[in-house]
């Protein structure tokens, strides 16, 4: 749940991660699905067609931002849809949010606590430039991505990975990770296994370069213009015809929304990744929209040991700043439709999510100023909150600025215009308490990067629980179905805690022109994968 993964997969500046990025396998029902001719199920819009799957020409995806490399092993997260294409996974994350075969055919945990994973390789697999996928390949890769410096590099620190056979390989872990296999899904950049060539030469991996993968496509760079569009063609030795859809695809970079939907009018585009603001104009032009509410906004209470501010270090003060915040009323006027009001960091149906919690913090400004009073601020405090100029954080910062006003709380906001500076101020220890974002994550992720001690950025003040921390390391070692409840033991202690404010979710969307099909996310990938996407008929 990186900052910088949110901040870019939501379209407009990446950072994680979304999320990003891949999730545990959730209800299938939970899907919201675009099949036939781009008719939409669920919160979709555009009306519901049928239509069968044929072999697609080109296919024209846009995207905001452009990739700064194509190295899968260093690349952000927000980008690896320019990786995927070009860069077999070791395994796939389906648009369900299941885990399936990709280079690997088969896997497992070896006995139980999560600390040791078995993998079986396809046979007979080659990379795009005729050599073989091995053990010591697919071993070198991993490798290379645990020190190439990326945001995702911490997953795989304490990895030891081991060739057993010539197919054959073991990954061992210091501690429990019981989604490792989501982890090296083609939705986090360390599991798109590169090349010996390309290792050999990994400064090379650029848009100037070929990719160096064994992927259903090959990136052409003289097809190419970097910053502005990207040109896969497909890969003739791909081991599995059947899931390439289409002789070619382009990823273009459209910024701007309004500029994105007329080029979809005329068939320039045929899938744009953008934000809920193009969802108008979208549906007015007869696309379809498909989207999940991922990307949380609100108030990170950092300070929870109140060194910097003192009413923070008392856990009343931080549930009287959650009930007086009516977050019905700041998502309707600053989202509209677009957002879900919500007072936990996970969506409705996702990883450890609490029905019983739903509603915890019902908007009570009479509470709110009892709890201060009680907790010895009858008169409120002021709180330095700081903010970003992007995504919407320094919007929503005043918006929950006016709603703490009327208990008595003055919000002393700061907005910065870097991401640079909003990372570094969020972990040296001068704001108390922040308005950002992150997508939403399983819980073991969201200990990682969002609450343990560990995390760098979202836990700038090394906020410890012993309680949470059991929770966490029980969790990671458990078994699916142990594991379930313990996750939302976790998620209700944040939020009978108030480690966090949160607002609201707000939706990453993917608008859709009639005759695409395969464009569908769900509470376990809510990022769709342009390798899913085919042409209907």
């Amino acid at each position: 749940m990186h900052f910088l993964d949110s901040a870019s997969r939501l379209p407009g500046p990446r950072a994680r991660r979304a999320a990003r990025g891949g999730l545990v396998a959730l209800s299938a029902g939970l899907a919201l699905t675009l099949t036939a001719c781009g008719g939409g199920t669920g919160s979709t819009t555009g009306a519901q067609s049928t239509g069968k799957a044929v072999a697609g020409d080109t296919l024209t995806v846009a995207e905001q931002q452009a990739p700064p490399t194509m190295n899968p092993g260093s690349l952000d997260l927000g980008f690896v849809d320019f990786t995927m294409l070009s860069y077999e996974s070791l395994f796939y994350l389906s648009p369900d949010g299941t885990v399936q075969p990709a280079l690997a055919k088969s896997w497992k945990y070896v006995g139980t606590g999560n600390t040791e994973l078995s993998v079986t390789l396809r046979s007979g697999v080659r990379f795009a430039d005729g050599t073989p996928v091995t053990a010591d390949a697919v071993k070198a890769s991993l490798e290379y991505a645990k020190k190439a410096q990326g945001n995702q590099a911490h997953y795989l620190t304490d990895a030891t990975i081991t060739a057993t056979g010539p197919l054959a390989l073991t990954i061992e872990l210091a501690k429990a990770n019981p989604i490792l296999p989501t982890l090296l899904t083609q939705s986090y950049g360390i599991g798109q296994i590169i090349s010996p060539k390309g290792l050999a030469s990994a400064s090379k991996l650029t848009p100037t370069d070929t990719s160096q993968g064994a992927g259903p496509y090959i990136y052409q760079p003289s097809q190419s213009v970097a910053g502005d569009h990207y040109t896969y063609t497909a890969n003739p030795s791909y081991y599995d015809k059947s899931k390439q859809h289409y002789k070619k695809i382009v990823m273009k970079i459209v910024q701007n929304g309004q500029t994105a939907v007329n080029a979809m009018k005329t068939g320039q585009i045929d899938v744009y990744k953008g934000d809920y603001t193009s969802a108008a104009s979208a549906r007015s032009a007869g696309m379809s929209t498909v989207g999940l509410p991922v990307i949380l906004q609100g108030l990170s209470l950092i300070d929870r040991g109140g060194e910097v501010s003192k009413p923070l270090g008392d856990v009343r003060v931080r549930q009287a700043i959650n009930y007086a915040i009516d977050r019905d009323a700041v998502t309707k006027a600053l989202l509209g439709d677009s957002g879900t009001p919500t007072v936990q960091t996970v969506i409705k149906g996702g990883d450890g999510y609490s029905a019983a919690l739903a509603d915890h913090y019902a908007y009570d400004p009479a509470k709110a100023k009892s709890l201060l009073k009680a907790a010895g601020y009858p008169d409120g405090f002021t709180l330095p909150v700081l903010a970003a100029t992007f995504v919407g954080f320094d919007t929503m910062a005043q918006a929950v600025a006016g709603q703490l006003a009327k208990v008595g709380i003055k919000v002393k906001v700061t907005a910065v215009t870097s991401i640079t500076s909003f990372v570094e101020n969020q972990t040296n220890k001068k704001y108390p308490a922040v308005s950002g974002g992150f997508t939403e994550e399983p819980m073991y992720l969201e200990g990682l990067d969002l609450f343990m001690p560990g995390s760098k950025v979202f836990n700038g003040f090394g906020s410890t629980a012993p309680e949470l921390t059991a929770l966490f390391d029980k969790a990671a070692a458990a078994a699916p179905a142990e594991r379930a409840g313990l996750d939302r033991q976790m998620q209700e202690y944040l939020v009978q805690n108030a480690w966090f404010a949160p607002v609201a979710f707000t939706p990453v969307n993917y608008y859709v022109r009639p005759g695409i099909g395969g464009v569908k996310v769900s509470a376990g990938a809510p990022f769709a994968s342009p390798l899913a996407f085919y042409a209907t008929k």
